[in-house]
């Protein structure tokens, strides 16, 4: 039997740059690979007291929502490259203090848009009535918590970035109906 997979080839992570008016959405390109892609972990609350017997007793308490890390090939002169810096710059400065966040899988090639008087970032999707999601992917809000820029001997330029998840990120399935969640 063979096992099913999905290629990461095609993934791409999307920010909504609210330093501007209108917002746009604007592509990380060059991609390296993403991590913690609105994973978390759960905060081990200890229970325990003289009536356990001989055994700690926890219980889950609130989710830290985690980091998500990445790396590109860094090309300076690509308009991706300047926003996620210049993000990381207006979030460390206090100019903003979220950013929305869609990381697109590679199922599917439709970016997210920005919708309504308030300009949600939404996933992409297909059909109405009836809608479903047009790609697989993972919807949240975060900051930059890093951009570290890199040079080793004998390589390409590269950058590191990191994004520190603020809440809870939401996942879509490519083809499954979409529930009112937007």
């Amino acid at each position: 039997m063979t096992t099913k997979s999905q290629s990461t080839v095609g993934t791409v992570v999307y920010l909504a740059d609210r330093t501007v008016s209108p917002p746009v959405i604007i592509a990380v390109p060059a991609l390296k690979g993403f991590s913690n892609i609105g994973g978390g972990k759960a905060k081990k609350v200890d229970k325990s007291n003289f009536d356990s017997k001989g055994v700690n007793e926890s219980q889950p308490g609130r989710s830290d929502p985690g980091e998500g890390s990445g790396e590109i090939v860094y090309i300076k002169a690509l308009p991706g490259h300047q926003k996620l810096k210049k993000l990381y710059e207006a979030g460390c400065s206090g100019l903003i203090d979220h950013v929305d966040i869609y990381v697109g899988d590679g199922d599917g090639t439709a970016p997210p848009t920005l919708v309504g008087v308030g300009k949600v970032l939404t996933p992409p999707k297909v059909g109405s009535p009836g809608a479903t999601w047009a790609r697989s992917g993972t919807i949240g809000t975060g900051y930059i918590s890093t951009f570290a820029p890199k040079k080793a001997d004998d390589d390409i330029d590269r950058a590191d970035f990191a994004i520190q998840w603020t809440g809870t990120a939401l996942t879509q399935v490519k083809g499954e109906a979409i529930a009112n969640q937007y």
